[in-house]
């Protein structure tokens, strides 16, 4: 039997276990069966309902009260939902318990973005006894406001809660000790603003046994990790943690959480470590997958070797000079590196034989890449890269043009480049024989033509992600009808301060992207079409499902 002949009940069964994204962009598009099984079953069951008041393409109002009604009454109720409540009045509105009530039992995940959390938003919570996944982001909650009436008995109702995440400026609806008592928290975040241990302890003295996951921001370090430490039934596989730094030496109590925490298979520590804790991972922490760190340099790079499981490296240091080539970490495959010193070594662009997701930042801007030995030890090194992210390097052009540099087209895995080059010119893009590329962002790309564009849509044909930034006279509307006219895949298209085009650029978009999901036009000060008039015209793109026009 070939894939072709199965039932539709376990092609929808199948088909779940892929992105909604995927789905929607790739999979519907290989043949008009499996499109309408994913259009039918699997998205009205799976797919993530946004509930807006402004129509994300033409930008009409819309009524809120309108939508939930109809939405109460699909034969197929959602399990994903993202709602959006612009004001206080909604929650008044006879629709929008309605709503939740015929349809809140079948939710497994629910997004709020909401100006207040207010006692009749939460009136809607005790219909959610079968939610899984809770988040709330506030704008505007009073630090020292009122706390809403029922939001005990509204919390409490959530009994197959496994996942929270609160965006809120303040934390004082995690007053009370019995919240939250009868779920089994797996995965804690409070992100967005400093968090109160006061605050923190009744989550974590009724959900600790439980809890695997934990996200938080605090104002010192030390306090919390002594918080994390008292806890000896604390079993933790990822810990993100950040502070607002100026602080003692916490090193001590971090080790302690090492000691106490070997399981723990993430970890992100948003502030600058001593030499002690970054040298104490290896010999703690041998099953960690992902790692995040601030630190001043790392004295035993040759340590990190020990973590055989690591997968991903995050670092942010000031210096690396001391890097020693000869250290492998050969299970690490996405690597970010961010240094402070304006002298790099080549040394640790050798270390990462495996990896295939890179992503460079110049903090010190414009000195990180003046060696060119730097720039060939890296570009000889990434050589089977997909994701290589240059956005935020300040390259040179006579640098990636050197002679004994690879170019970008023996880069044959690459899927995705972010390029960014102040003097980038036709030259650049003649480097750009990449026939597997599927996104490509190029910025600060004053001196580019319609020749250099013209080399690049056909030898990059696959091209689905397209953004082009910063180029005030030499991309002009030949250039882009030739772009969209050539890049038959595209799906997502930024335009950003490219001041040649004018209004016939946007004709060039409407007759040849059939298949355009999202559009950004900003700052293109050529194109004066009114905002009214743009949205109109691009709205017949049937596929456009996100439009920013400004």
């Amino acid at each position: 039997m070939e894939l072709a002949d199965l039932p539709n009940e376990l092609l929808e069964k199948i088909f779940t276990f892929l992105p909604v994204n995927e789905l929607v962009s790739v999979v519907s598009l290989v043949c008009s069966a499996w499109c309408d099984v994913i259009r039918t079953f699997v998205l009205p069951k799976q797919g993530l309902l946004h509930v807006r008041p402004v129509h994300p393409v033409t930008h009409q109002l819309i009524a809120m009260e309108t939508v939930l009604k109809e939405q109460a009454v699909k034969p197929y109720p959602w399990t994903n939902l993202k709602l959006t409540i612009p004001n206080g009045d909604l929650p008044t509105r006879p629709e929008f318990m309605r709503f939740f009530n015929q349809q809140g039992h079948t939710l497994k995940t629910l997004t709020i973005q909401c100006t207040e959390l207010t006692g009749d938003i939460l009136a809607a919570f005790p219909t959610l006894y079968h939610l899984e996944s809770l988040c709330i982001v506030s704008e505007s909650e009073s630090l020292y406001g009122p706390v809403p009436a029922n939001v005990e008995m509204a919390l409490t109702s959530l009994k197959s809660l496994t996942r929270l995440r609160l965006h809120l400026p303040s934390y004082t609806i995690l007053r009370s000790v019995a919240f939250l008592s009868g779920a089994r928290l797996v995965s804690l975040a409070l992100e967005r603003f400093e968090m109160e241990l006061h605050h923190l302890r009744p989550l974590l003295d009724d959900h600790h046994r439980t809890l695997r996951e934990l996200t938080v921001r605090v104002e010192e370090m030390k306090p919390l990790l002594t918080l994390l430490n008292s806890y000896p039934s604390l079993q933790l596989h990822r810990l993100n943690v950040k502070s607002a730094g100026n602080e003692d030496d916490f090193s001590d109590a971090l080790i302690q959480l090492y000691d106490q925490q070997p399981q723990l298979r993430a970890l992100t520590i948003g502030s600058e470590l001593s030499l002690r804790a970054v040298d104490a991972l290896p010999q703690k922490l041998l099953h960690l997958q992902e790692l995040e760190l601030i630190a001043e340099s790392i004295n035993n790079c040759k340590a990190l070797s020990e973590l055989r499981h690591l997968r991903r490296l995050t670092l942010c240091l000031y210096d690396v000079r001391a890097w020693d080539e000869t250290v492998q970490l050969e299970g690490v495959t996405e690597l970010s590196l961010a240094v402070t010193f304006p002298l790099i070594s080549p040394a640790i662009f050798c270390s990462f034989p495996c990896v295939e997701r890179l992503y460079l930042e110049d903090v010190d801007d414009d000195t990180l890449m003046r060696d060119i030995v730097v720039v060939r030890t890296l570009m000889a090194c990434m050589r089977q890269v997909r994701v290589l992210d240059l956005e935020n390097f300040v390259f040179r052009e006579r640098e990636i043009l050197n002679d004994g540099v690879v170019r970008f087209e023996e880069m044959e895995r690459l899927e995705c480049l972010k390029y960014s080059c102040r003097d980038m010119s036709d030259a650049s893009l003649l480097t750009m024989n990449l026939p597997v590329l599927r996104e490509l962002y190029l910025t600060h790309c004053p001196n580019v033509s319609f020749e250099g564009l013209s080399y690049l849509v056909r030898n990059c044909p696959l091209i689905e992600r397209l953004h082009l930034e910063s180029n005030k006279r030499g991309l002009e509307d030949e250039a882009l009808e030739l772009i969209t006219r050539k890049l038959t895949h595209l799906r997502m298209l930024v335009l950003v301060n490219l001041r040649a085009l004018t209004n016939v650029s946007l004709d060039s978009i409407v007759t040849n992207c059939f298949y355009l999901m999202e559009l950004t036009i900003t700052h293109c000060v050529g194109i004066t079409l009114e905002k009214g008039a743009a949205i109109e015209k691009l709205s017949v793109v049937k596929s456009l499902k996100n439009l920013i026009y400004s």
